[in-house]
């Protein structure tokens, strides 16, 4: 059940450990129909990779109470892209879950061994959740160099906060080379028509933003 994350028991360099790994791949989750009822029917649903479900958030908690009472040191393998966050995701109390998750964190006495493997990323409120600084007297964090990333938010997030229009403008008239080059052309000049011509191929050069910078 709730195949987006995979659980299980190892030995690393013969010392026994729980292991926590996330599935890339898409899953599907099964649930039967209700025998009482005539009218149910069977469902499928299609279960993204990298991503905490109610069902395996709750697998999840589970799995770190459960070896947290057999007293074994922790691996995660960390890859997730966050929680899903559907209305039916809600109503089937995906955030409980994951505040079970924080919950087995802060009981676990054992070391815990967040580990985000080559090119995996945590985000969101994965992030949130596997933040070592939740039980900081066992937890640490590693990652990947160069390759591995994490962070609250996607990248493109991360830009869209960090660099308001007014700040992209600046930036490009700080770094782009033909933008310096009119800027000045445009402090030296008097015509009033070349002043226009000047201003109108700075607004173009602006507007094309990406390609500049």
């Amino acid at each position: 059940w709730a195949k987006a994350v995979v659980v299980g028991r190892a030995r690393l360099g013969g010392i026994p450990m729980g292991v926590i790994a996330t599935e890339n791949r898409t899953s599907e989750a099964t649930k039967p129909a209700d025998p009482a009822d005539v009218q149910a029917t069977e469902s499928i649903k299609q279960e993204a990779g990298c991503v905490w479900f109610p069902n395996s958030a709750y697998k999840t908690a589970q799995a770190i109470n459960d070896f947290r009472t057999e007293d074994l040191p922790l691996m995660i393998f960390a890859n997730w892209r966050g929680f899903s966050g559907g209305q039916r995701d809600m109503f089937e109390e995906v955030l409980k879950y994951g505040s079970l998750i924080v919950d087995g964190f802060v009981a676990y006495e054992q070391p815990v061994f967040v580990f985000i493997p080559p090119y995996a990323e945590i985000r969101g409120g994965a992030w949130v959740v596997l933040d070592a600084s939740i039980n900081a007297n066992v937890m640490e964090m590693y990652a990947t160099s160069e390759s591995a990333r994490g962070g609250v938010l996607e990248a493109n997030g991360t830009a869209a906060v960090k660099y308001r229009q007014k700040d992209l403008i600046k930036t490009m008239n700080r770094i782009d080379e033909k933008l310096k080059a009119l800027n000045q052309k445009l402090s030296l000049t008097t015509d009033d028509n070349e002043l226009k011509s000047i201003q109108a191929e700075i607004a173009n050069r602006q507007k094309n933003s990406p390609s500049c910078l």
